[in-house]
């Protein structure tokens, strides 16, 4: 009998774990399937810069968040997808944007903007 529970504890494992791969390939194929060029006008421009460390070192992270007609994108400045270049972009201005990636604003996941025209 014990054998039987361990043996359906060892399946749900493997299957949480297959479900999990799953998930997260899907997000990582999503950053190289998805790209689209749309003409937008931009709203407004922010520059975040984000601080992390301790006493031992610490790492500053500088990206844009472009609030757009269509919705908001990211620009990084560093890292896969970066376009430090597209930062120029100007307050109410109409571009044709190239973007890359997956949406989901609720837990602050942006396409990013690749090119600008």
């Amino acid at each position: 009998m014990r054998n039987k529970k361990s043996g359906a504890g060892a399946f749900a494992k493997v299957f949480a774990l297959l479900i999990t791969l799953v998930i997260v390939s899907f997000g990582v194929l999503a950053n190289f399937i998805n790209e689209k060029t749309q003409r937008h006008t931009v709203l407004s421009i922010d520059k975040v810069e984000s601080t992390e460390g301790d006493s031992d070192g610490f790492s500053t992270r500088i990206y844009y968040i472009v609030s757009t007609d269509r919705g908001a994108y990211h620009i990084r400045t560093a890292g896969f997808n970066a376009a430090p270049e597209c930062a120029g972009i100007k307050k109410d201005s109409t571009y044709l944007l190239t973007t890359r990636g997956i949406s989901v604003p609720f837990i602050g996941v942006y396409e990013c903007i690749i090119k600008v025209q």
